[in-house]
């Protein structure tokens, strides 16, 4: 069975950066050069700038991971990023359109930190699509020096999932802790249900319905396999600590009807140190 926690998600604060529809950017596998000089242009703190850092003249091999690791840092120490004070899972809805959902049906999930384990025979992680070896080397390139999860990779949930179904539906009824629509004109909306105090029951429902079977990748295998070899990587420096972050990818959770569900780069980040 899949092992799935609560986590302490790094979030752009808006009174920093202003409307957040500014700074987050499409999955970094849609984006080509243009469009990444597009977003940046949109706002200097663009998330785009760390999930698909741009050469520069000049640049050496690796210099443009570590450029975007120079830049994490330095958001993180200015107050771009703040990190939530206590475990959540983030529940997550999107609006095709915009504000009521007119364009298409609403899709929900929910964000959380899933372990590492090798694919095969009695896992609880599967594969379903087959990643690329540029693919790999880019994202694990990119791991080793930010030491974060940008983007969320999307896995199916097993099984008949109504309760926690429903449980999405009514969170979705109140109000979001990040709300925004994108240039598309998809609105998104996040809830961070915290894994004690009030939240605990529907927390623990969802966990629930994460651990009933195993998930399916159904985007981001590369990201997986990538983050798989950093932690197989980590391990060799730091065998003894304890549940270490790196053990761990960002994954959003989803039914089998809202598998294609894409959440923007930027709207929850995973950092691989407690």
């Amino acid at each position: 069975m899949p092992d799935v926690r609560p986590f302490r998600a790094l979030r752009y604060e808006s009174d920093v950066v202003g409307d957040l529809a500014a700074v987050v950017s499409p999955p970094y596998d849609l984006i080509d050069p243009t469009q990444a000089v597009d977003l940046l242009n949109r706002h200097p703190k663009n998330a785009v700038r760390l999930d698909l850092p741009l050469g520069e003249q000049g640049d050496g091999p690796d210099d443009r991971y570590r450029r975007a690791a120079r830049t994490f840092a330095a958001w993180r120490s200015d107050g771009t990023f703040r990190k939530d004070p206590r475990p959540s899972l983030y529940a997550y809805e999107q609006l095709p359109g915009g504000t009521d959902g007119a364009n298409g049906p609403v899709r929900r999930g929910f964000f959380g930190r899933l372990r590492l384990e090798p694919f095969g025979a009695g896992a609880g992680v599967e594969p379903r699509e087959a990643a690329g070896s540029a693919q790999r080397e880019d994202r694990y390139k990119l791991l080793r020096a930010t030491g974060v999860n940008t983007s969320p990779i999307v896995v199916q949930l097993a099984g008949p999932t109504s309760q926690a179904a429903r449980i999405l539906a009514a969170v979705g009824g109140g109000t979001p802790d990040v709300e925004f629509c994108d240039a598309s004109g998809v609105r998104h909306r996040v809830w961070a249900l915290a894994a004690e105090g009030p939240d605990a029951e529907k927390v623990a429902t969802l966990l629930a319905a994460a651990d009933s079977g195993p998930v399916t990748i159904v985007d981001g295998q590369a990201r997986y396999e990538s983050a798989l070899r950093y932690r197989d990587e980590r391990r060799m420096s730091r065998s003894c600590e304890e549940d270490p972050a790196f053990d761990y990818i960002l994954a959003l959770f989803v039914d089998a009807p809202d598998a294609d569900t894409q959440p923007p780069t930027g709207l929850v980040l995973n950092p691989h140190e407690w």
